[in-house]
């Protein structure tokens, strides 16, 4: 199944990355681009069925509403049957877009069973302008998911 996700994602990233925004978006009609990536993702030690993903992005200032959608996707490899799955959504007015880089982390709630430190996750993340046709920004990533290091 996370070979599947990632497919997916990748099928995304390909038809939307990067896609800019449309001259009338921009005051000075300079083409805006929207882009994402995941930059990490670890287990919350205090709830294990909680993971933290860090995510870095850019968008241009709109009048439209924007989304944020994060998903994580983890198999047991001592169990193939046993598949740890969540989403979340960012709410628009969190999504800071003022053609600045952003970071901002979001946690993920799995759905089904606790996430395993140690095996490889498939963590899929989309940004995108819920006016526009299309621009979206997509990033799809392998990560193996760990406890945060103690301080």
């Amino acid at each position: 199944m996370p070979v599947r996700l990632l497919a997916a994602a990748a099928g995304l990233l390909a038809l939307t990355a990067a896609a800019p925004a449309t001259a009338a978006d921009d005051p000075a009609g300079t083409p805006a681009t929207t882009t994402i990536s995941i930059t990490g993702a670890v287990i919350d030690p205090k709830v294990p069925s909680r993971a933290r993903v860090t995510l870095a992005y850019t968008c241009a200032p709109t009048d439209r509403p924007r989304s944020l959608n994060t998903s994580v996707e983890q198999t047991d490899p001592d169990d193939p049957a046993t598949i740890a799955f969540g989403s979340t959504r960012t709410s628009p007015t969190l999504v800071v877009c003022d053609s600045t880089p952003q970071t901002q982390t979001v946690t993920v709630q799995s759905k089904t069973s606790n996430w395993l430190p140690g095996p490889d996750s498939v963590v899929i993340t989309t940004l995108t302008d819920l006016g526009a046709t299309p621009p979206a920004a997509a990033d799809a990533r392998s990560i193996p998911l760990d406890l945060p290091p103690v301080p």
